[in-house]
């Protein structure tokens, strides 16, 4: 029997574009979010954390022309992912709604954009995925991580959902419906990795 924020807790599936969220009345509100977020421990010096962020840093940054400039939207108390374009020597800057709140980033436009374990946060994905959208230049990436479901058996057991924060859940077929319906390239990587590119005239 569930318990605790997730009693009661349902799921409403899209059949058009395969997404399955959790309805509004089911959310946290912003404090009781944000205390679960409070306790990630995201080392920078933590070599498996690394290692998971390389399944987007390593084929995104394949992909960048020299001089690219970008924003780590959702990149929490510790933005390591930014920290390790710079390593490289790629300017990157970061957004978080609760960490690193500066909404002029918003109003800029990037080369590219990567959001890492964030998506499934989302109350209002379609919302912020136009407005990153609009972040983006001719011709720019955005890289998603975030772990796909794959049937409703699945689903059923699958102890990614058992996050209260986790409230959308992507298929692939919902990022292949992004792509036509914004008229982007895409790229889908096993596991929990896609590459959006924004089209030459944008």
């Amino acid at each position: 029997m569930q318990r605790g924020p997730l009693a009661g807790r349902e799921y409403w599936y899209c059949p058009n574009c395969q997404l399955i969220h959790v309805p509004q009345r089911f959310l946290l509100d912003a404090v009781a979010e944000k205390a679960i977020y409070d306790l990630h421990e995201n080392n920078p010096g933590d070599p498996g954390y690394r290692a998971f962020l390389s399944r987007l840093f390593t084929p995104l940054s394949a992909l960048l022309p020299a001089g690219s400039q970008g924003l780590d939207f959702g990149c929490g108390p510790t933005p390591v992912l930014a920290e390790m374009f710079r390593e490289i020597g790629v300017r990157c800057t970061t957004f978080d709604i609760y960490y690193d709140n500066e909404p002029t980033r918003l109003q800029q436009q990037y080369d590219f954009i990567v959001s890492t374990e964030v998506v499934e946060h989302l109350a209002t994905p379609a919302k912020v995925f136009n407005q990153l959208l609009a972040c983006l230049k001719p011709n720019a990436l955005m890289g998603i991580m975030t772990q796909r479901w794959d049937s409703i058996e699945r689903f059923k057991q699958w102890t990614y959902r058992n996050d209260p924060t986790h409230i959308c859940f992507f298929h692939e077929q919902t990022f292949q419906w992004l792509a036509q319906k914004f008229g982007l390239q895409l790229t889908i990587y096993p596991r929990d990795v896609v590459i959006f590119q924004q089209s030459i005239s944008g």
